[in-house]
């Protein structure tokens, strides 16, 4: 790749990176294109150097910023060779994951704009959250079916998502802490629970 082709490829991944960034912590509609680009110090006519249109940057910085959620939830659910929910649910009900928007999830943080977006826009929500269900399932305790699992999946997931929505939304408060605490003590317990429960089936059944 040529100079100035590397060049574009750069400031196009930059803009991207800058984009998904801003969109968790302010909204889609949050940061105007002018906003942006004078934030990377970098020419408002240049823009249309790398995307036709506001639409475009929107679809891609919305991937990026999927994609790097799923990839840190595929990365916490693991301690090794081994599941680990509880590090996972550590991570997500913490208070510096609450304060840390730019570099959080990008469901809890943008998932309110998606019904008032594209159906392209929604698509892109739908293909990830069922993707994190399918992990979070199979990092569940194994004994139960398919079907069990991902109902158990979908309410943690469901939990985590409005634990951090509601302790955001009241902010650096007794009650954002509190949110945060009880949620995870809830869904710790209740996978603890279930796992308890995996391990006496199977000795049952010995």
């Amino acid at each position: 790749m040529g100079h100035s082709k590397a060049s574009k490829a750069n400031t196009h991944a930059r803009l991207v990176a800058a984009a998904a960034a801003r969109f968790k912590e302010r909204g889609i509609d949050g940061i105007s294109l002018a906003d942006l680009m004078q934030e990377l110090e970098l020419t408002h006519g240049g823009f249309y150097k790398h995307f036709a249109s506001r639409d475009e940057l929107v679809t891609e910085a919305l991937e990026l910023a999927l994609d790097e959620s799923g990839q840190s939830m595929r990365e916490r659910l693991r301690d090794g060779d081994k599941p680990d929910i509880a590090g996972f649910v550590d991570f997500y009900l913490d208070e510096a994951h609450r304060d840390g928007r730019a570099a959080g999830c990008a469901v809890a943080a943008l998932a309110g704009d998606a019904p008032r977006k594209s159906a392209d826009v929604r698509a892109q929500f739908r293909n990830h959250i069922d993707g994190n269900l399918e992990v979070l399932s199979k990092a569940l305790p194994p004994g139960a079916s398919a079907t069990e699992a991902r109902a158990t999946a979908m309410l943690v997931l469901s939990a985590l998502y409005g634990a951090l929505v509601m302790a955001r939304a009241v902010g650096d408060s007794p009650l954002s802490r509190e949110v945060l605490r009880t949620v995870r003590r809830k869904v710790l317990a209740m996978t603890t629970a279930a796992t308890k429960l995996r391990a006496r089936d199977k000795v049952g059944k010995k």
